[in-house]
């Protein structure tokens, strides 16, 4: 009678494999979440930014790594291992709306006086056509040393670069703009008369 039993419980299980592996379409493949929900931290800025520029432009930047050495000379001996990284940037630039706007009528224009457009960091770059080169010569330091060392440095070189002057310089038309129509719509909504030009004029922040 137990032998029995184990034949159909032995057949039972055969049975529903066989009707699982039926039912099977495939494996399927999805994203395994590394990040812990808990260590998820909201940032709120209050009164938030008004984006009001944003640049695309396409960045290479390299680091070299060589062995030094205290009698020798290394470098002159040695060829150096150099990676150069290129990607394509998002630059944007924002202006804090908590800050004061101060706005005024001059005669025959309105003029608005607001705070300088910060970079927004970490810079955003494009990782699907990111290029990453190395060159190595005889007993050169590792590449792999060196790879993860230029894209580590890689953030870091994009923010000093979108506070550079040029940059600066290049997204100040569309700020202005931006902020023009920003300022014609908030006038609106209060009843001020609006067909008077807005001008705008960005002023460094006195916060320390």
């Amino acid at each position: 009678m137990k032998a029995a039993a184990l034949r159909w419980l032995l057949a039972v299980a055969v049975l529903a494999v066989a009707a699982a592996a039926w039912f099977a379409r495939g494996p399927r493949s999805e994203a395994v979440a590394l990040l812990d929900p808990a260590r998820i931290i909201v940032l709120r800025t209050p009164g938030g930014f008004l984006e009001v520029a944003a640049l695309e432009k396409v960045e290479e930047f390299g680091w070299s790594s060589r062995y030094t050495c205290p009698v020798v000379d290394c470098p002159a001996l040695l060829a150096p291992t150099v990676t150069r990284i290129r990607v394509r940037a998002h630059f944007v630039y924002r202006v804090p709306l908590a800050d004061e706007w101060k706005l005024t009528l001059q005669g025959d224009h309105y003029d608005l006086v607001v705070p300088e457009p910060a970079l927004q960091v970490p810079v955003a770059f494009h990782t699907g056509d990111m290029q990453l080169q190395t060159e190595t010569g005889w007993f050169s330091p590792p590449a792999g040393a060196n790879r993860e060392a230029v894209v580590r440095n890689l953030g870091p070189e994009l923010a000093r670069r979108g506070v550079d002057s040029a940059y600066l310089a290049a997204q100040r038309p569309a700020a202005e703009t931006t902020v023009q129509e920003f300022a014609r719509k908030w006038m609106l909504e209060q009843g001020r008369k609006t067909d008077l030009p807005v001008r705008v004029r960005f002023q460094a922040s006195s916060a320390p």
